[in-house]
């Protein structure tokens, strides 16, 4: 008898347990779908770092003027000297902003609820939201790298390991940043009041982290509140991939410092990842 049930297939006492794997990849191909059906919001987050570059750009025009006058061969165009620090802004606004903004707006319109009384796993549910965060990331900086390269005419490197320390640099920093905006989005007490508040962070640390200015030239305390955040060092990495030698000298300590980029990004993601754990709350499922 247990053999010809064995060969049927678990009784029907066994309870059905879905794949996680495979729903949270159709969860991440149906939040891409209704993220595609606002196109607006779809635009301005893929194509707002590109159009911030073009538009110091066309503030500072196209000549060699960023960098030190009395070294002429080390002088970047606008679009060179920004690439870095707008694919470093990706990040935050892909992996923190976005993320956080949905995730609040879905704890307090029912959809959460609505999913925990259906078979799907909550990690299927995070797998979908990692993978619509991983689809904006990479659509967005596949976007800026063509436009600086076509548009603007910036080099881009050449060696496998430039582009290897690009990877790390841009998924580490999404990723931390998406387990800081779920945290975000937990403790939020609106679905409106997050989606408000979630802009702030991106914009105050933009301006601190060296994405708009020169790093060395913000004043000290507010380098030291940007050095605890991992844009800071997303911002410095990306510098360290895409400007040429010599750069690093303007940079605190005159190194590019991946290292402890590393270190920084890694502590924002197991925290975040932990306390995630501890704030997010999926309902029973009956």
């Amino acid at each position: 008898m247990s053999t010809l049930q064995d060969a049927r297939g678990p009784s029907a006492s066994t309870p059905w347990k879905p794949n996680a794997l495979v729903l949270g990849w159709r969860r991440t191909l149906l939040e891409t779908r209704m993220f595609s059906r606002d196109p607006m919001s779809l635009v301005f987050t893929l194509f707002f770092p590109l159009i911030m570059m073009g538009l110091f750009s066309t503030v500072f025009g196209s000549e060699a003027s960023m960098g030190d006058p009395a070294r002429p061969e080390s002088l970047l165009t606008p679009a060179e000297y920004y690439l870095p620090g707008m694919l470093a802004l990706g990040t935050i606004l892909s992996g923190f902003q976005n993320l956080s903004g949905y995730v609040a707006t879905e704890r307090f319109n029912g959809s959460i609820k609505r999913l925990a009384g259906t078979p799907l796993p909550s990690v299927s549910y995070f797998l979908g939201k990692t993978g619509v965060t991983a689809f904006l990331i990479l659509t967005q900086s596949a976007l800026l790298l063509l436009g600086a390269r076509f548009l603007f005419g910036v080099e881009l490197p050449t060696t496998v390991s430039a582009w290897l320390t690009f990877a790390w640099l841009l998924l580490g920093s999404t990723a931390a940043w998406s387990a800081v905006g779920i945290v975000f989005a937990c403790l939020a007490k609106s679905g409106q009041g997050a989606s408000t508040m979630s802009a702030v962070p991106p914009l105050l640390l933009s301006f601190i982290s060296g994405v708009y200015f020169p790093f060395s030239q913000i004043p000290d305390w507010l380098r030291a509140i940007a050095d605890l955040t991992p844009l800071r060092w997303t911002a410095s990495g990306m510098r360290s991939v895409f400007l040429p030698a010599g750069w690093e000298t303007v940079e605190p300590g005159g190194i590019w410092n991946l290292g402890m980029a590393a270190v920084v990004i890694g502590v924002w993601l197991v925290a975040g990842l932990v306390l995630a754990r501890l704030f997010f709350r999926w309902p029973p499922q009956k």
